[in-house]
């Protein structure tokens, strides 16, 4: 009998250590959006939660990789170095598990953050990934 009642006593002790130590895990997902010639990339690395923006043709045009971070706004990051290999790495802070959506344009840039984008030259939004 003291077996039975000592197990009734320590049981929802564990049963709360256990519940108190779950948690809900969710995939980090990457993804990788083109504008629509392939001349700038943008690449979402969920690990660290990086923005690579590479400009890949030398076509006069620099490359804006675009992100949406839900709950929080749409941000754009130009990479003006022209086509000779140097990609922006913008160093994210972004809760994981939070739904983005990636995208990469053309523009020209005219000093201002959003003023020179073609925002034609990505005709769609495919790249949703999660930190």
């Amino acid at each position: 009998m003291r077996k039975i009642a000592r197990a009734a006593a320590v049981l929802p002790i564990v049963a709360a250590f256990c519940v108190g130590m779950t948690s809900t895990a969710q995939a980090e997902t990457d993804c990788t959006d083109y504008s629509d010639n392939g001349g700038a990339k943008a690449q979402f690395k969920a690990y660290g939660e990086h923005l690579l923006v590479d400009d890949v043709f030398a076509d006069g045009h620099s490359a804006i990789g675009g992100i949406e971070i839900y709950g929080d706004g749409h941000y754009f990051y130009w990479n003006r170095n022209g086509a000779n290999g140097a990609v922006r790495d913008v160093n994210l802070d972004i809760a994981e598990g939070t739904p983005v959506v990636i995208n990469a344009w053309l523009g020209n840039w005219d000093g201002t953050v959003t003023g020179g984008i073609d925002f034609t030259s990505n005709v769609v939004m495919n790249c949703r990934g999660v930190a």
